[in-house]
């Protein structure tokens, strides 16, 4: 099937599938920019008015500390201050008195133990969070913040309402901590209400927060919802799950529907925390100083809900709104509070987020459509018709119904269709013209490709000189396994083309050029036509992966031990001519030279020396001897050469057991008695290593022959162990 022909059409599936990506959503990408632009909603559309002015905070700000002093403040202080207000509907604080008052008598004993008189006098003195307790007590009405930890803390603590649960366990959908950090026992024991001051899983923008938190399997109530629950006498929360009467329940854990205190219903997300719709206007805000100072009449707090909190910036409760940056965590906890009494809630229910992924899905397919019969153009007029749609219809919900509708996420998979789309068009379109590029490509590294497609200037005959490295590579005993299929001719072709394969991938992973196949055998080249320093290092990494390559395709076709295929390698390096040979109408971009002919006489000797890999001298200069096992093999001449060379082997993983530790420089010495014509010393090296090094057994049982065919032979003194080559 010709994949340019049904291309174009692959295109819409993909369509479909880029719509799910928002399910997936990689990174938080989708999340982050779904709240960022709720942000922007509320930026422009925030809520309008006060439900009432009933919610007043007091504010520990820095006028307060300065003419109080430093915070925490004497519990007496704190106590004068809820007898001021004893006339308010609820006194809430956005603290925590998880301490004794540092300035109490209590605390002062124990700085002064010694100090008899003194503790005589101060047992006289009534001890401030006695003092601070009465006054929680006689007000009637405060309500103590608490903190949620993930310390085993408090694990659990006197619950001040009554608690309904319909439908599913909310606990498996609230946030969950091991304790919480409460007051002194004295002041929750006073308390009409206990309440958690934690923000949530918000970032560092709040947008939301929860009106329950599970500590220890105990529901905690947030404090503003603790705070309305006192002030307006209600003694018991509801807490309607899914899979309660009436509500729906499209998944095993759907989540919390809404929370019920009196008669006011809270509709929340399904972790039970509520979008917080904030004001385009400050909450009022009275100094605590201006109330000890009696500026206030007790009447004027009448009614009122009063939240205690700081602006203070040295107090560290300073936090950021989508609308505001660092204003004090107290106006937070206001904003919810004035928004859950006037009912004006944010709304996101389960069905919202499949009609982003229905609304992004249509989109897609219709620009998909639109950019295979109109062009790109069309496409694009497509993308941005429908989205500015999809942005205006959103923020109208928003303004008018209150409802929170993510355009980003359809944006954004017009935006990838589009992209992709129009990049595939291009491509689908342009995949004939680079058929002649993929062509080239088989069998010349990608360096290459690109220098003959950008200059026309490397097609012409010529060529120059230059180091490199050359590659030979051979299957041993090809001719023996091409007679096993005489009678199946292209079995033998398919096993060829599987060979040089995988061999050839190798070679072009480490970046090298495949001059030629010569039946089963390849010759390949580094360092031309780009120049390349590890042109050494690049070929014997090559040597070692096609070995490895080789070795997977064995299992992958599930040859026997006796039928392994196995290849030999013949490396060397020096220099050559390189360049586009040929005729006029008819070149390849080819190597010549001595040093090209010695690679492939090399790669003939492996099989002889029982070696996968030879090298040349030239070709283990400058490699690193911790990264490579280096062994020289002996001093040939090679057929048609009188000039004896020096031949190596490598290894990468090669036998490192501790009675073989000393085999290298032990080999190296064999050499030396070797050519020295001591014959006994180096058969007893050959039979000590023969077959406890199994990398060397053909080797030193080649030796061996020639040791014994030596040893019979009057050698010349000044006979230095060279071995004239009769085959290649």
């Amino acid at each position: 099937m010709d994949i340019l022909k049904i291309g174009k059409y692959l295109l819409i599936p993909f369509a479909v599938l880029i719509s799910f990506v928002p399910v997936l959503d990689p990174f938080n990408a989708f999340s982050n920019l779904r709240n960022n632009s709720f942000d922007i909603f509320q930026n422009i559309s925030p809520r309008k008015s006060l439900a009432s002015d009933s919610v007043i905070i007091l504010d520990i700000n820095e006028d307060s500390i300065n003419a109080i002093g430093q915070w925490p403040w004497p519990r007496s202080t704190l106590a004068e201050l809820v007898d001021k207000t004893r006339l308010s509907a609820v006194l809430g604080f956005d603290v925590v008195f998880a301490e004794n008052d540092r300035t109490g008598s209590k605390e002062l004993k124990k700085l002064y133990k010694k100090n008899e008189l003194l503790l005589s006098a101060l047992d006289k003195v009534p001890n401030n969070d006695d003092i601070f307790a009465d006054s929680i007590r006689n007000h009637g009405t405060v309500v103590l913040g608490a903190i949620p930890s993930n310390k085993e803390i408090n694990k659990s603590f006197n619950l001040k309402f009554g608690l309904i649960e319909q439908g599913d366990n909310p606990r498996n959908f609230l946030p969950s901590y091991k304790g919480i950090q409460t007051n002194l026992l004295s002041l929750d024991n006073a308390a009409k209400g206990i309440g958690s001051m934690s923000i949530g899983t918000n970032d560092s923008i709040i947008r939301k927060l929860p009106l329950f938190e599970n500590a220890n399997d105990t529901l905690v109530p947030s404090l503003p919802l603790e705070i309305l629950r006192v002030a307006i006498g209600a003694t018991t929360f509801q807490i309607k799950s899914s899979n309660a009467s009436g509500e729906n329940a499209f998944g095993e854990k759907t989540g919390i529907n809404h929370v019920k205190l009196g008669s006011l219903i809270i509709p929340t997300n399904q972790d039970g925390s509520v979008w917080i719709h904030y004001l385009n206007q400050p909450i009022k805000t009275i100094p605590i100083i201006d109330i000890l100072d009696a500026k206030y009449s007790e009447e004027f707090f009448d009614g009122k809900i009063l939240i205690v909190g700081t602006s203070a910036p040295g107090l560290f409760d300073l936090r950021s709104t989508p609308l505001e940056n660092n204003i004090p965590g107290v106006s937070i906890i206001a904003n919810l509070t004035d928004q859950i009494l006037s009912g004006q809630f944010l709304k996101r229910p389960d069905w919202i987020f499949g009609l982003e992924i229905v609304t992004g899905l249509v989109l897609s397919l219709l620009i998909t459509f639109s950019i295979q019969f109109s062009g790109p153009i069309g496409g694009l007029i497509l993308f941005l018709f429908g989205n500015c749609l999809s942005f205006a219809g959103s923020f109208y919900v928003f303004n008018n119904l209150n409802y929170l509708i993510d355009p980003i996420s359809p944006f954004l998979i017009c935006l990838i269709a589009y992209l992709v789309v129009t990049f595939f068009n291009f491509f689908f379109t342009e995949l004939e013209r680079s058929k002649v590029r993929n062509a080239f490509s088989q069998y010349m590294s990608p360096v290459m490709v690109e220098k003959l497609a950008k200059s026309s200037e490397s097609l012409k005959l010529g060529g120059e000189r230059k180091e490199m490295t050359f590659l030979f590579s051979d299957i041993r005993g090809f001719t023996s396994i091409s007679e096993k299929y005489k009678e199946d001719p292209e079995a033998l072709t398919d096993l060829i083309n599987n060979l040089l394969t995988v061999l050839s991938n190798e070679i072009l992973n480490n970046e090298g050029t495949i001059d030629k196949y010569m039946g089963d055998c390849i010759m390949a080249f580094w360092n031309a036509p780009a120049d390349d320093p590890n042109h050494r290092v690049k070929a014997i990494d090559a040597a070692f992966a096609m070995s490895e390559a080789l070795e997977k395709l064995n299992k992958d076709l599930n040859r026997s031990d006796e039928d392994l295929l196995s290849v030999g390698i013949g490396i060397n390096t020096g220099e050559c001519i390189v360049g586009n040979m040929g005729s006029n109408k008819r070149f390849d971009y080819t190597v010549l030279g001595d040093s090209v002919n010695l690679a492939s006489r090399l790669e003939g000797q492996s099989g002889n020396y029982g070696m996968q890999i030879i090298l040349g001298k030239e070709s283990i200069k400058n490699l690193d001897k911790h990264s490579y096992r280096i062994f020289e093999l002996d001093m040939i001449a090679v057929k048609g050469k009188i000039e004896p060379v020096s031949i190596f082997t490598v290894f990468k993983n090669f036998n490192n057991q501790d009675a073989n530790y000393n085999f290298s420089s032990e080999h190296t010495e064999f050499l030396k008695n070797y050519r020295s014509q001591n014959w006994a010393k180096a058969k007893e090296h050959i039979e000590k290593y023969r077959f406890s090094i199994p990398e060397f057994t053909l080797y030193y049982s080649l030796f061996l022959e020639r040791i014994d065919d030596l040893s019979n032979q009057k050698l010349p003194e000044d006979w230095s162990g060279v071995f004239i080559a009769k085959t290649k």
